[in-house]
């Protein structure tokens, strides 16, 4: 009996598999594709990024994986850039890797017209404390509990078209005084 049971149950594992992987595709596919301008110190980065809601950005978005941009351009996303609502919070966290990991918390703000536009502090996502390694988290940040050093990051993200153009780099030249 117990042979026909586990019989029984691996056959509905592998009935139920495929369609909770065509559950996963659909679900990604539902993702709306955009793109995002990213300003850090003396570079702009044009990414693609998919998005959780076509109209507002501030909902959450991430960048393209390379793996799927560099076949369709030819280009790599040269940073990754990613909106999260935190848990059960009003604040959003936002990330930026690019050789180093960067992170902020913040209130959620308020797309205008699809466009999420923000000027944000980053601090590192990691830090070492008497040859410990740690990692920020929401509750330090709520505190003012940073390690040392931060980067200002602007950008504008819109998630209801791409731009052709994206994934692309250019470096900001300094102004002439």
């Amino acid at each position: 009996m117990i042979k026909r049971n586990a019989l029984h149950v691996v056959c509905a594992a592998l009935l139920l598999a495929p369609s909770a992987l065509v559950a996963q595709a659909g679900s990604r596919r539902s993702l709306s594709e955009g793109s995002a301008v990213v300003r850090t110190d003396d570079s702009e980065y044009t990414i693609t990024i998919l998005c959780d809601d076509p109209m507002r950005p501030e909902l959450g978005f991430t960048t393209e994986a390379n793996r799927i941009t560099r076949p369709a351009t030819g280009r790599n996303n040269q940073v990754n850039l990613r909106v999260r609502p935190w848990k059960d919070t009003d604040d959003i966290n936002v990330t930026l890797e690019g050789g180093t990991v960067w992170t902020a918390w913040t209130p959620q703000p308020s797309s205008a017209g699809g466009m999420l536009s923000m000027d944000i502090v980053l601090r590192p996502a990691s830090f070492v404390t008497d040859a410990t390694p740690g990692l920020l988290t929401y509750d330090m940040w709520k505190s003012g509990d940073f390690p040392e050093g931060e980067r200002l990051v602007q950008f504008k993200a819109t998630c209801s078209a791409r731009d052709p153009e994206a994934p692309s780099f250019r470096k900001i030249p300094e102004p002439t005084p």
